[in-house]
């Protein structure tokens, strides 16, 4: 009997293999994708708190927390006080502006070439398994 291999497993594979790619074009930046991720989120977002924030890069707000210790370490972001003393505001800092300007062009390089491994068709199928997970955490709160 044949058996058909788990997608998930698959996928997950997949996206280990992209991660290591995007961390190695990285390099030069000294950041990691899953930095420059959410520091290219938090830029085009603006000061935000956790509460905000975590809905955009689609991470619950103890994940979202425990990424923003490392980035706050690293000198890349500021948690400062909110509107009351249980609210954080997220800020990005000099260091991470210069970081992002660095990668840039190293993760639009990536981009590209992982553009030209996957087609448009399996591009678009790929985000509409991330809207249907989205979808389905929503329906289920």
């Amino acid at each position: 009997m044949t058996v058909k291999p788990c997608l998930c497993t698959s996928l997950r594979e997949a996206a280990l293999s992209l991660t290591e790619l995007y961390d190695r074009a990285l390099v030069p930046s000294g950041l990691k994708i899953t930095m420059f991720r959410l520091l290219r989120r938090l830029q085009n977002a603006g000061p935000s708190t956790i509460s905000e924030f975590a809905p955009i890069v689609n991470l619950d707000r103890s994940t979202l927390g425990r990424n923003l210790k490392v980035l706050e370490r690293d000198g890349l972001v500021t948690l400062a006080c909110g509107k009351d003393e249980r609210s954080k505001v997220i800020h990005l800092t000099k260091k991470a502006e210069e970081a992002i300007e660095i990668a840039t062009p190293y993760w639009e390089k990536t981009q590209h070439q992982v553009h030209e491994i996957l087609d448009e068709e399996t591009q678009k199928r790929l985000n509409q398994l991330t809207e249907f997970n989205k979808d389905f955490k929503d329906k289920s709160k």
